[in-house]
């Protein structure tokens, strides 16, 4: 169920708050703890997004089209990554493992002129496609860590930072067009329409585990795609 609205005409006080929007802190935080190694502890996780649900308490501002959840969501969200970050929870061979995957899918696009397949990167990689997916769901908490989507841009940001925020959210949204539609789908239900992976797998009638495969696949293509346009704007 989700949490009331923010009633901007009778702000209740932040002990309300925090009571009425801890089921939002608790339902994200199992999100993020379903792709994350074991050892990370969900409790941890929930006491960062309350840090981040407080946080988002204090500098709300009611603007017309933003509602307080939907900012509450990006600073829970951000508190929790955060600390993700900081703890440095994903071992340096996983991340040198998706970032060759992520370059081979880029290669592949360019020279294909079409999102590749997840056969097609496989056996350019030399891999059996078992393996393929071996690193994608070994990868899982690395784009977790580094690259949700920005659900909001935050405008009590410095200028500069609400800049960069925009332009890359502007990026982002025109290199989803170019990925395979169920990638796209799987990002759609997940992100805009704040489904679990276990939800998604539902209205797409495919597995949980896949679901979380095509959730990675999607997001390596991204920073593959993103990666590349970086280092051409550098060389220009």
């Amino acid at each position: 169920m989700r949490a009331r609205g923010y009633d901007s005409q009778s702000k209740p006080s932040v002990e309300a708050q925090l009571k009425q929007f801890a089921p939002l802190v608790r339902r994200i935080a199992m999100q993020v703890a379903s792709r994350l190694p074991r050892n990370v502890q969900l409790d941890d996780l929930i006491q960062e997004g309350m840090m981040g649900l407080l946080d988002a308490i204090n500098r709300y501002e009611p603007k017309p089209g933003a509602s307080f959840e939907t900012y509450a969501k990006a600073r829970i969200r951000g508190s929790i990554y955060d600390s993700l970050r900081d703890e440095d929870v994903i071992p340096r061979h996983v991340r040198d493992k998706l970032t060759l995957v992520e370059r081979t899918a880029e290669e592949l696009r360019q020279t294909l002129g079409r999102p590749p397949e997840d056969t097609e990167i496989a056996q350019h990689l030399g891999m059996s496609i078992d393996d393929y997916f071996a690193v994608l769901d070994s990868a899982m908490s690395i784009t977790v860590v580094d690259d949700e989507l920005p659900d909001l841009i935050d405008e009590s940001a410095d200028q500069a930072k609400a800049l960069q925020q925009k332009q890359l959210a502007n990026r982002i949204e025109d290199k989803l067009k170019e990925l395979p539609e169920r990638e796209r789908l799987v990002l759609a239900l997940h992100y805009q329409q704040d489904l679990s992976f276990r939800e998604v797998a539902y209205v797409m009638e495919l597995t949980p585990g896949r679901i979380s495969q095509l959730h990675t696949q999607a997001l390596v293509r991204l920073r593959g795609m993103l990666s590349k346009e970086q280092a051409e704007s550098r060389d220009d």
